[in-house]
């Protein structure tokens, strides 16, 4: 049996003048997210995805430049 994945919006962070929505994707009916990703909330495009741990504000700065 195969559980489905499904994403939650988490936080909305503003790092730098624009604003990144962290969303956590979870499995089934699990409480703790099973990986995250960043996403620009101006063009929804992603930046980052499958991070193992909610980035903090100086982790997203380091892994978008």
């Amino acid at each position: 049996m195969q559980t489905e994945m499904h994403t939650r919006t988490i936080a909305i962070l503003a790092i730098d003048g624009e604003n990144y929505e962290v969303d956590g994707c979870y499995q089934g009916t699990q409480r703790k997210a099973q990986w995250y990703n960043v996403v620009k909330s101006s063009n929804r495009t992603v930046h980052i995805d499958h991070l193992d741990e909610f980035p903090s504000h100086d982790k997203i700065r380091e892994l978008l430049n």
